[in-house]
């Protein structure tokens, strides 16, 4: 069975075709009413996340302000001296914020300040002078005033392994925020002392790990709570190492972890549904823009042809 099928190809004429025949006026009234769509269904799916359904982690963590009063370290005093380590530091704090504490400028621990403006937490001092500041903290890093350092000195071991300078665990990360069953991974540090390293983390909910080290440098380590931590969400995580000549070193973080109907007081949950209505957004506006630039196109073609025939026929 033959089949004759003609292409008739659209004829030229040279002549622009008119506004109406190009439906700009149906296409912005369609763009509009998908806007109301979305702004429909993106208040729904804002409103509706505060009760958890479908949330994933970005951060689970305490938001707030910038601190406006400082962290006060009362305890120890300055002038103090000391023979053994850790050393616990006391002080008041603005509530909710995060407390960093620094020996001679590098940070030795972390905690939340709790829900009566204190804080307290154990500290590794170095061998010698240590200037001990604290400084509030919130999640995005931005830090409160500071308040006068306190002087105190660690005097060193009479003799054989002990504590040292030789021997100190670092963190780029003061806190770090997770939800109920998922992992949250921190990066740790081992400074100096000799290898092998024996590494036992306290996850601050009854669990910990021991782990061998074999060398020195940067490593990561993970943890799975099973539910949200005490006060607002919050787990003290304690590391403790031991190198092969004895020596200790003793670090303070603070872990948060919230569930995510907790979000709306406690942290900050965003879900699969919002990103992708954020994402929707910026295409629709792009849309617009595009049928916008090709009307103003289609008008500004139209004047210079509209001159042309002018002066042709002139």
């Amino acid at each position: 069975m033959k089949l004759f099928v003609k292409i008739s190809h659209h004829r030229q004429t040279g002549r622009l075709r008119p506004h109406a025949e190009t439906s700009y006026a149906l296409l912005v009234f369609l763009m509009l009413v998908a806007g109301l769509v979305l702004i429909g269904a993106g208040g729904g799916t804002f409103a509706a996340s505060t009760t958890g359904g479908g949330a994933f982690n970005v951060l689970a963590v305490v938001e707030g302000p910038r601190p406006t009063s400082p962290a006060i370290i009362t305890s120890p005093a300055s002038g103090q001296t000391f023979a053994t380590n850790p050393v616990a530091v006391t002080g008041t704090c603005p509530k909710k914020s995060l407390v960093k504490i620094f020996t001679n400028g590098v940070m030795v621990g972390s905690i939340l300040c709790d829900a009566s403006g204190h804080f307290t937490l154990q500290v590794q001092l170095v061998v010698g002078a240590n200037a001990l500041t604290a400084l509030p903290f919130n999640t995005n890093d931005e830090a409160g005033p500071s308040s006068p350092a306190v002087n105190v000195t660690l005097t060193a071991p009479a003799g054989g392994p002990g504590f040292s300078t030789e021997l100190l665990l670092q963190s780029v990360n003061y806190y770090r925020g997770s939800l109920p069953g998922q992992e949250v991974v921190w990066p740790i540090t081992i400074v100096g002392g000799t290898a092998p390293y024996a590494v036992n983390f306290d996850w601050g909910d009854g669990t910990s790990d021991l782990i061998t080290r074999t060398t020195a440098g940067p490593f990561t380590m993970s943890h799975t709570y099973k539910k949200s931590g005490g006060y607002l969400g919050s787990y003290p995580l304690i590391i403790r190492a031991t190198d092969a000549a004895g020596r200790t070193a003793y670090l303070q973080l603070t872990t948060i972890v919230n569930d995510p109907t907790g979000a709306a007081s406690t942290g900050k949950t965003i879900t699969k549904t919002q990103i992708q209505w954020l994402l929707i957004w910026p295409i629709w506006v792009v849309l617009l823009l595009m049928i916008l630039s090709f009307w103003l196109g289609e008008r500004r073609e139209k004047k210079i042809m509209q001159r042309k025939l002018e002066m042709a026929s002139s």
